[in-house]
């Protein structure tokens, strides 16, 4: 019997739902067996997620008003500065505009038990904004460009977050706010640009709300007994309990090439598992 139909503390991010979509053991062992693996990932790869994160803890400050410390004592200095000056002159900041860095916001509405974590929420009188920084991502053909930003307004995060703020915009703001007036930008600051730009809508909403119950109640019914590993190996390769299921190591030298695979991992989901 799944143990998190009991579990009301649970709440569902974009992370835990995408993984049961890439495997339902994985989901088992990380969020149900409460399971960590302290060797994962590598070292090179860690350093590049920590540089991320220092970039998110910057940007934090700034919108706070408060003096960032970065300094050229700073491990990436140079690399920071530069993302921090781009940031600076993309975000200007307005007195008629709200900015909440690093803002968490959750519901709880019968099946719907999310959490969302926003790297930036701007609130702008009666329309809402919602910034995520890219710091995996680097400059791309046009082609390649166009086929990322397709992948993100497809993505699982785009659905809950976009979905989570509608919901909540009026404990937000004071007041129901429509949901044309809802945006969503990727952005990242090296080259500066925006990856996607995605501009909510009803009936995005709509389209959300059924994705995401769906996939929830789908979550809640699974039977784990009847879980086939077949149906999932090709996601085997990066998982860090690849050594349970396979007896095998991650290749670390074949995930610092995928590009992909790395503009999908946030600090958070490595502070999950270490």
């Amino acid at each position: 019997m799944n143990d998190l139909r009991f579990a009301e503390y649970f709440l569902f991010t974009q992370q835990s739902l995408a993984t049961f979509e890439k495997c339902p053991l994985k989901f088992k062992k990380r969020y149900l067996e409460s399971l960590k693996w302290d060797n994962f990932p590598s070292e090179e790869i860690k350093k590049r997620l920590e540089l991320g994160n220092n970039f998110h803890l910057l940007a934090h400050r700034y919108f706070l008003g408060v003096d960032t410390g970065l300094n050229e004592n700073t491990e990436g200095f140079n690399q920071l500065d530069r993302w921090m000056k781009n940031l600076e002159n993309k975000f200007k900041k307005e007195d008629n505009r709200k900015y909440f860095p690093e803002y968490k916001v959750r519901m709880t509405k019968g099946i719907f038990r999310l959490e969302a974590n926003f790297d930036l929420l701007i609130v702008d009188d009666d329309k809402l904004e919602i910034w995520d920084w890219k710091t995996q991502s680097k400059e791309i053909s046009q082609p390649q460009r166009n086929a990322k930003a397709e992948k993100y307004k497809r993505s699982l995060q785009t659905m809950v977050y976009l979905f989570v703020l509608k919901e909540q915009s009026e404990r937000i703001t004071g007041k129901q706010i429509k949901c044309e007036n809802i945006r969503m930008c990727y952005w990242q600051p090296d080259p500066p640009e925006i990856l996607m730009d995605i501009k909510y809508s009803d009936e995005l909403h709509n389209t959300y709300r059924e994705i995401l119950q769906n996939k929830i109640k789908g979550i809640l019914q699974y039977d784990f007994s009847t879980f086939d590993k077949a149906l999932y190996e090709k996601n085997c390769k990066y998982c860090e309990f690849n050594w349970f299921c396979n007896n095998q190591r991650i290749d670390f030298n074949e995930m610092d090439k995928d590009d992909d695979f790395l503009d999908e991992l946030e600090w958070e989901d490595i502070e999950e598992l270490t």
